[in-house]
């Protein structure tokens, strides 16, 4: 019970810290910033591109930012659509974005997922102002292939939020992504978790304890907001001048 608890809070918790930002992108060989090619407006900035070899459907994407294409895709990164229209599907959604740097020598990649369905957008550096996205199609069964053209793909090409198509009070887009801050928050609260729960578990299967015993260093706890007080008043009069009083150290 322990142990099953540790391993599900700890999967919790790396599925928030593994979570790449679907904007943004920072190694040592820089940053890569496609945030201002996103559209705000929930349609996708390069719609319906057809692949080269023909397979009876055309592709969307929007970079960064979620859109909607009809009958099907709600909330997406990237759309499957029949060449009639009448059937459309998800091959990638913007949180599950994983961005790889292309190793020495290699072309920066972002890959995004949605069931089955995985999607690997190349990015292709240039400067002569080309914006070109290329559907490369189904390479095999639920694995799809793009190839983005812009200066954005280059590192420390681009910068900024993303350019709303529709008109705008002057807000500035904002970059998605979970902060050091929210990371550390989290786990303090998943570790605070585990820590009672696991006790909690053990006392009470383990050493058959019950009620108010189930709580781990319950003395400590208890007596927690008494050493706090006195801490405080401690550190304030040592501050002002005005003489120590006695403390003693948990």
């Amino acid at each position: 019970m322990y142990w099953l608890t540790i391993a599900t809070s700890v999967v919790i918790l790396s599925s928030f810290i593994i979570a790449d930002d679907p904007c943004r992108y920072q190694t040592d060989k820089g940053v890569i910033d496609i945030s201002s090619l996103a559209r705000t407006d929930n349609k996708a900035q390069y719609p319906d591109k057809v692949p080269a070899t023909g397979s009876g459907y055309k592709y969307s994407y929007n970079p960064c930012k979620p859109f909607t294409e009809l009958p099907s895709c709600q909330g997406v990164a990237a759309c499957q659509v029949s060449t009639d229209g009448k059937y459309s599907f998800s091959i990638g959604k913007q949180e599950s974005a994983k961005w790889n740097s292309g190793g020495i020598g290699g072309s920066p990649s972002v890959t995004y997922t949605d069931g089955p369905k995985t999607l690997v957008v190349a990015l292709v550096c240039v400067k002569n102002g080309t914006d070109e996205l290329e559907a490369l199609g189904e390479a095999t069964t639920n694995n799809y292939k793009m190839r983005l053209t812009n200066k954005c793909a280059c590192w420390d090409g681009c910068g900024g939020g993303p350019q709303s198509t529709t008109k705008s009070s002057g807000g500035k887009g904002g970059k998605g992504g979970i902060t050091g801050g929210a990371v550390f928050i989290i786990l303090l609260v998943v570790l605070f978790v585990v820590y009672f729960i696991g006790f909690a578990a053990y006392y009470r299967f383990r050493m058959e304890k019950t009620g108010i015993e189930l709580i781990a260093h319950r003395t400590f706890w208890v007596g927690l907001p008494s050493y706090a007080k006195d801490g405080a008043v401690h550190v304030y009069r040592r501050v002002l001048n005005k003489g120590d009083t006695p403390y003693q150290s948990v």
